[in-house]
């Protein structure tokens, strides 16, 4: 299941960190908000989602890290091999 602390590379635990930040900023915002809703979780569920999409979403425009790829994710890459072409030298060849 996990691949061990190897698999928590630096962005990983800044994106962690950045999204309980702003999911406990959600939950307190409509926690706030001055309307008694019959589901409170049925409002903070969705309102987490779109945290979380937006989190993601700046984190990769302002970093701009790309994740790490693990050695056994990356597929063998062949050099490959052409033959090389004949230069016709005249008539028939």
């Amino acid at each position: 299941m996990f691949q061990g602390i190897g698999a928590l590379n630096p962005s990983t635990i800044r994106r962690f960190v950045f999204t309980l930040i702003t999911g406990y900023l959600a939950i307190y915002g409509v926690r706030q908000i001055p309307y008694e809703f019959p589901n409170e979780w049925g409002v903070i569920i969705p309102v987490l989602i779109v945290v979380y999409i937006i989190t993601v979403w700046l984190d990769g425009l302002i970093f701009n890290d790309v994740t790490a790829v693990s050695p056994s994710d990356r597929v063998a890459e062949t050099p490959t091999k052409t033959k090389p072409k004949k230069r016709a030298t005249g008539f028939g060849d």
